[in-house]
């Protein structure tokens, strides 16, 4: 189910010893050293860490040209597979990062549906006194880390009536309640069903549901 390069890349991460590794964060400037301790800042420091790690290692990777677009990596040197996205949060609590922002990633779909195949490496970590590390790492498809909500079939971050971002399944642990979704197609229906209700517009999800399967036939050779 996983890219096997992703695949080999965390194996080799574990072998390695990535579980329970600790690093230092500090900043020096005019003879001033402060240790960090604000973990906003993590997340990119981490993926930059994991491109600085796999050119160490001769693992082929390229970075996107264009930060603010995914993927943070390709693992090939094709443009819609083997797709890499770092993920961090804080260990001590439940994953709470952004998946993608919602409207993009909907408009994405129809177009770029290989994106639903992208392989998701997620570190969780705790940091005190500028020293991180890293407590656990997982490779996860973009199916097992979502999951609905009481509001609509995909939980999303929603602020005044306005969905900004989609949001992680607790997969760190058993939870009652909500599951993770069992595959591609249950994925991509909650994502149909909740724009049919966000937009109020049942044909507006039907349409965009059919470009989303047409565009994952083009490039993958098979259905959702």
């Amino acid at each position: 189910m996983y890219g096997t390069k992703a695949k080999s890349l965390l194996s080799r991460l574990k072998r390695e010893g990535i579980i329970g590794a600790e690093g230092e964060i500090s900043f020096d400037l005019l003879d001033v050293e402060v240790d960090i301790s604000d973990k906003s800042s993590i997340g990119n420091l981490l993926q930059e860490w994991i491109g600085a790690w796999m050119t160490s290692k001769n693992i082929y990777h390229r970075s996107n040209e264009n930060s603010q677009m995914p993927p943070d990596f390709y693992l090939s040197r094709s443009h819609t597979k083997d797709w890499l996205e770092v993920k961090t949060f804080d260990h001590a609590e439940s994953p709470n990062f952004d998946v993608a922002n919602f409207d993009a990633y909907i408009r994405d779909l129809k177009d770029r549906s290989f994106r639903l195949d992208a392989d998701y490496l997620i570190m969780g970590y705790s940091l005190n006194n500028g020293v991180i590390k890293i407590n656990n790492i997982w490779l996860k498809k973009v199916w097992e880390i979502t999951c609905p909500s009481n509001e609509y079939a995909l939980r999303t971050n929603v602020k005044q009536g306005k969905i900004h971002n989609i949001r992680p399944y607790n997969f760190k642990k058993t939870t009652k309640g909500f599951q993770p979704f069992k595959d591609r197609l249950s994925y991509v229906n909650a994502i149909k069903a909740t724009i049919a209700k966000y937009k109020d517009s049942q044909t507006e999800a039907n349409e965009w549901f059919k470009n989303v399967k047409k565009s994952y036939k083009k490039f993958n050779g098979q259905s959702l």
